[in-house]
């Protein structure tokens, strides 16, 4: 009877000797980075993060590179702030549906395809964790967007003051309408540019020749800015409206080219540029106001990082 008891304590003493070991091991394996109040975010939590978000490409073995600390920082302090917005989200009584969930899951799966299995075990994630994950995603999302959307649209005067200050980002260069018949050899270029010469029509020539998907409608490439013009294509600078340019040879073929028109430089009127400066305006208005917040939350929670932990964090 007493060998009896002596050998289960024994059995138990190993089990819970076994299990600490685990657990310690466990604890070495995946240690805390940083804590944002009773939240930990562990070496496991930004690796998978990083996973998540940079998705790098499978390492080769013996070709991992370092990932920078700034870029550890970064990612960390995303995290910090995802567990900042969740918490206001419960707090704020946020809720996501199921169909919700499924409806971004459904997407994700699809862009994946068949390798969708893979990628969440690349994570060392399952589909029920994932799904959750998503939930808390969308959550985040949610009290995002409910903040938000206070945030005032920017005023007329705002805009014109943004306008008069910044007129060089609205300066539009000079513009070249540029056709073009495009062949795969130079034989048939030089046949049909006497065509041309001799005053056969260049739209129908194109349609009828050019191998560019443009030679439908006639060879236009419709307008040109100055400095967005083709290395390939700067002879149209020196060309009169009407003119044909000499063959050039491109890795694509053989190309003819006509200057069709010109549009001086100009500045773009305020009322056409008003829309792309609300919107500028307003989108950094919103991100202001969202860092503003951040570190009024940041404020009441007690936020720790462990920097000597990060730095030794492996990412890939």
């Amino acid at each position: 009877m007493k060998r009896g008891v002596i050998a289960c304590c024994l059995v138990f003493f190993c089990c819970f000797a076994i299990s600490c070991q685990k657990r310690k091991k466990s604890e070495r394996e995946d240690k805390v980075i940083a804590k944002v109040g009773d939240s930990a975010i562990t070496q496991r939590d930004l690796i998978r993060y990083y996973q998540k978000i940079v998705s790098p490409p499978e390492a080769v073995e013996g070709q991992k590179t370092p990932v920078p600390l700034e870029l550890k920082k970064a990612l960390l302090e995303k995290l910090i702030e995802n567990r900042l917005l969740l918490k206001e989200s419960l707090k704020e009584g946020v809720t996501v549906s199921d169909k919700e969930v499924d409806r971004f899951y459904q997407a994700v799966a699809g862009d994946y395809g068949k390798d969708f299995p893979k990628y969440l075990a690349r994570l060392g994630t399952t589909p029920s964790k994932w799904k959750r994950e998503i939930q808390e995603d969308l959550m985040i999302k949610k009290v995002l967007e409910r903040h938000l959307q206070e945030v005032p649209k920017p005023t007329a005067e705002e805009i014109s003051a943004y306008y008069k200050a910044h007129q060089n980002e609205f300066r539009i260069p000079m513009r070249f309408r540029v056709f073009q018949i495009v062949v795969p050899t130079l034989q048939m270029a030089e046949q049909i540019r006497k065509k041309l010469k001799a005053g056969e029509d260049f739209m129908k020539l194109a349609q009828r020749y050019s191998i560019s998907p443009e030679g439908r409608r006639g060879g236009d490439l419709g307008y040109w800015r100055d400095d967005q013009l083709p290395q390939e294509f700067a002879i149209v600078r020196q060309m009169k409206v009407g003119e044909i340019s000499d063959i050039i040879h491109t890795p694509y073929g053989y190309h003819i080219l006509m200057l069709s028109g010109v549009k001086d430089a100009e500045l773009l009127p305020l009322k056409e540029a008003a829309p792309q400066i609300s919107e500028r305006l307003w989108n950094k208005k919103r991100e202001d106001e969202r860092a503003r917040w951040i570190s009024v939350l940041k404020e009441k929670t007690r936020v720790v990082v462990r920097e000597n932990i990060l730095k030794k964090t492996v990412l890939n």
